[in-house]
């Protein structure tokens, strides 16, 4: 089935995610969930979908100009390294056809996305609502995981976010056993020589459009 043609009714549930998610944990299976907003689309968008000329004039790259992004563009090698990571995913979070949340221009929301994956041949496993991050720590379920198995944050705000939560959540403390500072994509390699230093189950990484390499 083209994405195009995929229901907003058959995305994964938030829940359902989670179980996913604490099923892979408990058998101690390679596990990945990357999600596809606005900015990923218009990085997998380079050189296909957008030409250079277009892609300066995009908000996106102003931002990412002013060191907000995390990424410089354009950058095939970076385009094609989150091409993998989607292929390798086991869950791919993507916009919903109707009534999506993200503040964006329709043009680079679902209609992109489909696009996308129709050029590239990009079948996802299995799919949920791009904002099911957001969703699932509304859940106890979620403070249940991170409380029992020994998690990593990889961020621009990882260690000041570990003791936030920490504090906060002190009936279920989360498990964090290291934090990595994240923030730009030329980190990445010295990212993963660090992540080889922790012992952990689980991994949370705000990283932008450099999570969908990092994850998988």
């Amino acid at each position: 089935m083209s994405l195009k043609d995929f229901p907003d009714e058959k995305l994964l549930t938030d829940l359902e995610v989670l179980r996913r998610i604490h099923r892979a944990l408990r058998a101690k299976k390679p596990f990945s969930l990357v999600r596809i907003r606005d900015g990923e689309n218009i990085v997998l968008a380079q050189g296909k979908f957008l030409s250079n000329q277009e892609l300066e004039k995009t908000y996106w790259v102003r931002d990412s100009r002013a060191g907000r992004k995390g990424v410089d563009l354009p950058n095939l090698t970076l385009r094609d390294q989150m091409l993998k990571g989607i292929k390798a995913a086991d869950i791919v979070g993507i916009c919903r056809q109707q009534n999506d949340e993200i503040a964006a221009p329709t043009r680079f929301k679902r209609a992109l996305t489909n696009k996308i994956f129709d050029y590239y041949g990009i079948k996802p496993r299995a799919l949920c609502y791009v904002f099911c991050n957001r969703k699932m720590v509304s859940y106890r379920y979620f403070w249940k995981i991170i409380h029992r198995y020994r998690t990593l944050l990889i961020s621009k705000w990882a260690a000041d976010y570990a003791k936030l939560i920490t504090s906060r959540y002190a009936d279920l403390p989360p498990q964090i056993v290291g934090t990595i500072a994240f923030e730009h994509y030329s980190q990445i390699p010295t990212v993963l020589k660090k992540v080889g230093k922790y012992d952990f189950d689980l991994a949370l990484i705000s990283a932008g459009v450099n999570a969908v390499i990092l994850a998988p």
